[in-house]
């Protein structure tokens, strides 16, 4: 499907960057050599990363069907792109510019260079970039993991580093189980019920969802044979925003309180904000958390190749009035606001209670869609005329959630360097065929920032921004207030009555909408003057998942 959706201009790559910063010195900047010499280190470790799609021609001719094919060699120097004169960061606008890059094309080929790429910033800020094809975003935190072993590792005075890698074709190869789990399906019977229930919701509550009234978005390309055209690509829009250490350790501690984790608690309270804030008429939510299945694949030797995409999805479709019942108006004093604590606990709970039994059972829910989506056709053909429209009325309509958790090394002591900040972004999937927003989470460690990137579609057909023309989906003002309600609800759990100055203050969020999207708006421009004027007001809203926690976020 990946392969297919490149292809056709509907999504570009993903990527996940970390700053890597000295730990002996104030200033430093990754070497030349070092950044080669760890590459080589990664793709010696996984040679998985020379997998790339080629079209195969069925038997009769008619149709095709996708190969994974391994490269011989890898050089080093066309997957490597050096920007010593930018900023050591990856904030929203070099998030966007990467995102709209759209590589590995027809005209690029090359027989040498993989479907990735690594992209220094000012020698410290590293963005590991990749077709989805290759690998998932649970991935990039192996790929920076090795990296970073390799970095402290190298020694300056060694030969230069050999710039081709030779890749072994059996170390690449899956196993017999591993591909008859990649190909599984389920029965005609189980998936017409699916997909029968995903029809029923859109025609009783069409215009009652989620996002029903966004524009609507150009359509991808009708054919992978010929790639998209420059126009037909989707383009990608990002929003960022950062929650401090100190903020995310006493939402963390809240959470454990209360049994819960961060994942489900910042589903929820999104959902709180698009039915108060956004959609104070819609019936019905759906909500995707995309999740990490390693644990459910077949295990594999060390001789055999491993698949280094496994990401996987849980589905939740949700009443929106228990979420406007936990915010909603009550009698009380004026300027005065209310929170059902309890009760929006209890629907953190919930949420994580379906991102937890998916994996429970002998044949786990969560593998259901990926069976499913591979049964409904075995051609690119298919693929494209079927597949493709029948995930579009899985996603349709919904929002997505995608936590990586905080990045760990294996290393018991410190090395020359560290990674202190990590940044995780997808570009986004053409809005006919996927969610309209999706919110990926990173964070390097329990002492830095939490970074949250907002991805949705930038309107190809209106020649304009949907988070720009529509008010009731703006990326920063659904990011403010998630916030303020998660940074309200924990600050209940604390006892303190009134809230520290440097906190979100919630009010009646049900109440006088046109006043609050007015007082929104200027705290947007105010927010637009401060990046002006050079201040770093972009990042993140969780400290991510917890070591401890059951559900492996992707």
């Amino acid at each position: 499907m990946f392969y297919v959706q490149h292809r056709i201009g509907a999504q570009s790559n993903v990527l996940i960057s970390a700053h890597y910063a000295p730990t002996t010195t104030r200033s430093g900047r990754l070497s030349k050599e070092a950044v080669y010499y760890a590459l080589r280190s990664v793709i010696e470790a996984y040679p998985e990363l020379s997998l790339i799609g080629v079209p195969k021609a069925s038997d009769n001719g008619k149709k095709h069907l996708l190969v994974l094919a391994a490269l011989h060699e890898i050089d080093l120097e066309t997957c490597v792109e050096f920007l010593d004169d930018h900023e050591p960061a990856s904030g929203p606008e070099i998030l966007e510019k990467l995102h709209n890059e759209w590589l590995w094309t027809d005209e690029t080929f090359n027989p040498r260079n993989p479907w990735w790429k690594i992209v220094v910033l000012g020698r410290q800020e590293v963005a590991f970039v990749f077709h989805h094809i290759v690998c998932d975003g649970r991935f990039g935190h192996f790929f920076h993991r090795k990296f970073l072993e390799a970095i402290n590792s190298f020694d300056q005075d060694q030969k230069p580093v050999e710039r081709i890698v030779k890749i072994d074709p059996e170390r690449v190869r899956l196993s017999k189980e591993t591909e008859q789990f990649w190909v599984s399906k389920l029965s005609a019977l189980r998936m017409a019920h699916i997909f029968f229930m995903f029809l029923l919701i859109r025609l009783f509550f069409g215009s009652r969802l989620l996002f029903s009234d966004l524009p609507k978005v150009k359509p991808y390309a009708n054919s992978f044979l010929i790639e998209a055209e420059p126009h037909q690509r989707t383009k990608t829009r990002i929003a960022s925003v950062r929650i401090t250490a100190a903020k995310m350790r006493q939402i963390i501690s809240a959470c454990r309180e209360q049994k819960a984790s961060f994942t489900p608690l910042l589903l929820a309270m999104i959902c709180c904000t698009l039915a108060i804030d956004h959609y104070p008429e819609a019936k019905i939510g759906i909500s995707n958390c995309a999740l990490d299945a390693r644990s459910l694949y077949p295990e594999n030797t060390d001789a055999a190749g491993k698949l280094l995409q496994c990401a996987a999805g849980v589905r939740k479709v949700t009443w929106l009035s228990k979420y406007r019942r936990v915010f909603g108006p009550r009698p009380l004093k004026p300027g005065k606001t209310h929170v059902d604590v309890e009760g929006a606990w209890d629907l953190v709970r919930e949420y994580r209670e379906s991102l937890q039994k998916p994996f429970q059972g002998a044949q786990p829910q969560i593998l259901t869609v990926f069976k499913a989506s591979n049964g409904v056709s075995e051609d690119l053909e298919g693929l494209l005329t079927s597949t493709l429209p029948a995930v579009g009325l899985h996603l349709n309509n919904s929002f997505q959630v995608s936590n990586l958790g905080s990045f760990s090394t294996s290393e018991e002591k410190e090395g020359l360097w560290k990674i202190d900040g990590m940044n995780f972004s997808a570009s986004t999937v053409n809005g006919t065929i996927s969610y309209s927003i999706c919110i990926n989470v990173a964070v390097a460690s329990k002492n830095s920032s939490t970074i949250t990137n907002m991805t949705s579609q930038s309107s190809t057909h209106n020649q304009g921004k949907v988070l720009k023309q529509n008010d009731n989906v703006d990326a920063e003002q659904l990011a403010t207030l998630s916030e303020g309600k998660v940074a309200d609800a924990v600050k209940k759990t604390t006892g303190r009555d009134k809230p520290r100055k440097d906190d979100i203050e919630i009010e009646d969020y049900t109440s006088n909408l046109e006043r609050k999207r007015a007082e929104q708006a200027e705290a947007r421009e105010d927010i637009k003057a401060q990046r002006r004027a050079g201040v770093d007001v972009d990042g993140s809203l969780g400290q991510g998942r917890l070591r401890n926690e059951d559900n492996s976020d992707v």
